[in-house]
């Protein structure tokens, strides 16, 4: 997790990490890119937040590529419409997850490159275990 207030993280906090090396744990994963176009994908995405809420609770970063843990390069996303995406995860989240996550942040950093950095801070959760029951699906992850 980065240990910085959320709303503050910006593109240098990022690209630190990169710099310092700062592998991914048990409350912090990268990821290079965002694909929700499939229930697949979609499934996945819901496993990676609910896990985080089940165990310690941690921040998920997309456009971030890694290699064996360590972040070696921030790309980016190219989003065309930031608010969109935003509702549009969020709803995700909150209807495929269930009981409802009682706490989670979701920001775009814009980058230098124009393209945008995705954070999502999921809390720890004290009403878990949560499951993913998007498209009939019914796991619990950790």
């Amino acid at each position: 997790m980065l240990n910085k207030n959320f709303d503050q993280i910006s593109e240098e906090d990022l690209l630190r990490l990169i710099n310092n090396k700062v592998l991914e744990g048990k409350r912090l994963e990268y990821k290079q890119s965002l694909d929700l176009k499939t229930n697949k994908n979609k499934k996945e995405f819901l496993a990676d937040v609910s896990a985080f809420a089940n165990a310690s609770g941690g921040d998920l970063i997309y456009g971030l590529s890694e290699d064996k843990g360590e972040p070696v390069d921030l790309k980016g996303l190219n989003i065309e419409n930031v608010d969109e995406d935003l509702r549009r995860i969020d709803d995700i989240i909150r209807y495929g997850i269930e009981p409802r996550l009682p706490e989670v942040k979701i920001r775009y950093v814009e980058l230098s490159n124009k393209n945008f950095a995705l954070i999502i801070r999921v809390s720890k959760s004290w009403i878990s275990p949560h499951r993913v029951v998007f498209d009939k699906n019914d796991k619990f992850y950790s």
